[in-house]
C-alpha cells in the first residue's frame, strides 16, 4: 500500500514544480494569496502518540480547510545525524503508510518524498548564500543539539533550518503548522522571504505559522492532552 501510494505521488510532481516555475507563477501580493499549507515530517519508522496529538491530528484538519494542503517525508533532514539507507528507505515506506492510516488523504492533500524533488536543494544552496553564519549558530536548537553531542556538530545540522526554509518557500507557502519550539526557524524563514524579495524582486509569499498551542492535564487516574491552532500575525 505505502509504495502504490509513493509511486501515486509522482503524478503530483509536474504540479509541485510548476508551482514555482515561469514568470506566470509570480505571487499577488501575499494578503491576496491563495492559502497553501506546507508541513513536512520525519521518516522515523511508525509515529506514536506524541506525533498524532502534535503534528498528524493537525495535518488531518487542514486537509478540510481551504486552499491547497502539501505534505513531506523529509527524509534530507534526516540525514543530519547517520543513517542506514536502507533502514532509511524502508522508514520512508513505513511513514507513508502510517500517515495514510492515519487519515491523511491524497485526494484532499498531496504528500509526497522530499529527495524526490531536487528543488529542494537548490533552493536551499541559494538561501545558505544570503543567510549570516551566526544568524545560524545562535538558533536555539543549533546550541541544544551540539551541546548533547562529543562534537561540535555538522553542517548539515547548522544548515538544516536553510533546507526547511527551502521547503516551505519553494512552494509559495502562506501558511506552516508549528510547535513552539519551531517559532525561531520560522523567523528565519521568514526574514529569508524577505531578503530574497527586497534582492529580487516580489516572489516569495512571507508564510505565517499555524502555532500549535499544547495544553496538558493530569486528572487524578489519568491524563489527557488537547491541541489548538492558531495563525501567529493573521
Amino acid at each position: 500500500m505505502a509504495l502504490h501510494s509513493m509511486r501515486k505521488t509522482r503524478g503530483y510532481w509536474s504540479f509541485i514544480r510548476a508551482l514555482h516555475k515561469g514568470p506566470e507563477a509570480a505571487p499577488a501580493p501575499q494578503k491576496d494569496a491563495v492559502r497553501r499549507v506546507f508541513s513536512g515530517i520525519q521518516p522515523t519508522g511508525i509515529p506514536h502518540l506524541g506525533n498524532y496529538l502534535g503534528a498528524i491530528e493537525s495535518w488531518v484538519s487542514l486537509q478540510d480547510e481551504p486552499g491547497s494542503v502539501l505534505y513531506s517525508i523529509v527524509d534530507l533532514h534526516s540525514i543530519t545525524v547517520p543513517q542506514d539507507p536502507a533502514v532509511l528507505r524502508q522508514s520512508v515506506l513505513d511513514m507513508t503508510a502510517a500517515l495514510l492510516a492515519c487519515s491523511i488523504n491524497p485526494e484532499k492533500s498531496i504528500l509526497f518524498q522530499q529527495s524526490q524533488v531536487a528543488e529542494h536543494t537548490q533552493l536551499s544552496w541559494i538561501l545558505t548564500c544570503m543567510v549570516r553564519l551566526p544568524r545560524l549558530q545562535h538558533l536555539h536548537q543549533w546550541k541544544a543539539k551540539t551541546a548533547r553531542q562529543k562534537h561540535d556538530g555538522t553542517a548539515g545540522l547548522l544548515t538544516y533550518p536553510v533546507l526547511q526554509a527551502a521547503d516551505i518557500l519553494l512552494y509559495k507557502s502562506t501558511h506552516v503548522p508549528v510547535g513552539e519550539d519551531q517559532v525561531q526557524h520560522m523567523e528565519l524563514v521568514q526574514d529569508l522571504a524577505r531578503g530574497f524579495n527586497k534582492k529580487y524582486g516580489e516572489f516569495f509569499p512571507e508564510p505565517k505559522s499555524i502555532l500549535k498551542a499544547v495544553h496538558l492535564a493530569f486528572p487524578t487516574h489519568h491524563k489527557t492532552k488537547a491541541v489548538s491552532l492558531r495563525t501567529v500575525g493573521s
